[in-house]
């Protein structure tokens, strides 16, 4: 019988993701991370939105967007894919709503929290939009500047109905945890707006903390970067002074994953994120099996414990044939054609063509 590694359990308690919500240690940190706006509760509307089918986004007469200026649109802001050249039985032809399965407009069913979402970015400048615990890093695909960074709010509702990170969120935060008949209800849905800044990504690392130590770090983007081993021993300072001073003596848990930003000239700790210790967190160059069964070094008394930091040490051609999120994307002509009635027209009768082809080769090779 071959050897394997058994897969070492990880025990989260629902605690451990509620201290890891942004309202949560946001306080706790603020003057470490950039200025944000916690919205707590959210309309139960603004859910709904998020979770319905498709992309619809808000026709606001008071704004200029970007995705709606010069597109002329029905009573329900909805485009029909079906209606014929000459608009014959345009009526018939809008969508229709069946009771109980609405389609969620902004301007609509909660205009009061959409013109909060404006007001803020107004005050903030450019934003960056998360829930609870995820922000939409798998959506960046959906916006011309392949970025989280929002300078209108239809680009915040595009990256999140475009996100499985904000799904997931919404719906199975505690999947992980230990089933407790005596808590089962669902957390508070809070959205929270960032101010936006320019990060390089070479700099930004994710730092795994167990039992109140370190016991790795990781480059978050996974390419290749000259000259940060060089800086190596500098980070892990910077790490270890950050964490040991500032992070556990304020968090409530000892064990957690925390998503730093270390920019030029290279003596300040920015917080990004704090994730629980937990499967769930993508644990980027190491395994969780590796993390959770590193042995501790032995050192002399009055040492500190040293820890890997992981780098990408030589450039990974290979890397770049697979383009980070890609298993969220969709073809960008159908990401076009949802923003122009028009285009939207003409890929349905394309895809009508095809079905009828393809019926067709269906019906001759039966015959045959």
């Amino acid at each position: 019988m071959s050897e394997y590694t058994p897969l070492t359990d990880i025990t989260v308690t629902r605690k451990n993701i509620e201290n890891c919500s942004f309202s949560q240690w946001y306080p706790l940190f603020k003057s470490h991370t950039t200025r944000s706006r916690i919205l707590k509760p959210v309309p139960q509307e603004f859910i709904d939105y998020l979770k319905q089918d498709g992309i619809k986004l808000p026709h606001d007469t008071e704004d200029n967007s970007f995705y709606t200026t010069g597109i002329s649109n029905n009573d329900d802001n909805e485009y029909s894919d079906w209606e014929d050249e000459d608009d014959e039985n345009a009526d018939s032809a809008k969508p229709k709503v069946e009771e109980g399965n609405k389609t969620i407009d902004p301007i609509i069913h909660f205009k009061d929290f959409h013109t909060q979402l404006k007001d803020i970015i107004r005050e903030l400048g450019p934003v960056t939009p998360k829930l609870n615990w995820s922000a939409p890093r798998d959506a960046t695909w959906i916006v011309p500047n392949n970025s989280m960074k929002c300078n209108e709010v239809n680009e915040i509702y595009l990256l999140l109905t475009a996100s499985n990170y904000i799904m997931h969120d919404l719906e199975h935060a505690f999947d992980e945890c230990d089933v407790d008949e005596a808590d089962t209800t669902q957390p508070e849905t809070e959205l929270i707006l960032r101010e936006w800044f320019d990060v390089n990504p070479a700099l930004e690392f994710r730092v795994f903390v167990k039992d109140g130590k370190i016991i790795g770090a990781s480059q978050r983007d996974l390419n290749y970067y000259d000259y940060l081993e060089a800086l190596s021993d500098t980070f892990k300072d910077l790490i270890d002074e950050f964490v040991e001073d500032v992070v556990l003596p304020k968090f409530p848990d000892n064990s957690f994953a925390l998503d730093v930003y270390i920019p030029r000239p290279f003596n300040k700790v920015y917080l990004i994120d704090i994730n629980p210790f937990a499967r769930k967190t993508d644990p980027l160059m190491f395994s969780w099996n590796e993390l959770i069964t590193e042995k501790e070094p032995n050192t002399n008394v009055g040492e500190e414990e040293d820890y890997e930091l992981r780098l990408i040490k030589e450039n990974n051609t290979a890397r770049f044939a697979c383009k980070e999120h890609s298993e969220n994307q969709v073809p960008r002509d159908v990401v076009d054609a949802s923003l122009d009635p028009n285009a939207i027209r003409e890929l349905a009768q394309k895809w009508k063509v095809l079905l009828t082809q393809q019926e067709q080769e269906s019906s001759t090779d039966e015959e045959d």
